[in-house]
């Protein structure tokens, strides 16, 4: 039988996946788009010509080998860029593995997940309570769902965590035979 404690635990689960999956894909994505500008960045300098001897054309070519070192320098930031945002989906993605495993906490009664989740939810209550108040009033509405998420976590997690799990009712064997 579903209980409270377990629609919480599958909620922390489902929330686990649903962010942690995307930001293991942009992890990924992020990392090799630095490494790639990361090797765009390093221009080849031995272009470079004599303008005395070779004139316009030399000029041209040295004009194009500084254009190479300034794309191969913007190549440098945008990968330095995309490194810090690829550590960024890795800190997101790490939070989404905490929340999943509170959802496993709350399936096996831990006190811990208990805990944690709880704190979670208290901040997604507070969270929700200030974009309420800090919205104009056509908007107001948007956090309430939230809200109302965080208030059943918190009140399955203070009042019902330790609720039974009922059993299914056996069914009666019929010990009338025959008559």
């Amino acid at each position: 039988m579903i209980t409270h404690r377990s629609i919480v635990s599958i909620g922390f689960r489902l929330s686990g996946v649903l962010v942690g999956a995307p930001a293991v894909a942009a992890c990924v994505a992020l990392t090799l788009g630095a490494l790639d500008l990361h090797h765009a960045a390093a221009p080849d300098g031995s272009h470079m010509v004599s303008v005395r001897t070779y004139g316009v054309a030399g000029l041209l070519t040295d004009a194009g080998v500084g254009l190479d070192h300034m794309f191969g320098f913007l190549a440098g930031l945008a990968a330095w860029l995309l490194a810090v945002l690829a550590v960024l989906a890795l800190i997101v993605a790490l939070g989404a593995v905490l929340i999943y495993l509170i959802g496993r906490g709350v399936g096996r009664k831990a006190l811990w997940a208990r805990i944690v989740g709880g704190l979670f939810a208290i901040g997604l209550a507070l969270t929700s309570l200030i974009a309420f108040t800090s919205l104009p009033p056509r908007l107001m509405a948007a956090p309430l769902p939230a809200m109302a998420i965080a208030l059943y976590t918190l009140w399955t997690l203070i009042w019902r965590f330790d609720e039974p799990t009922l059993a299914a009712p056996e069914a009666e064997t019929a010990t009338d035979v025959g008559g």
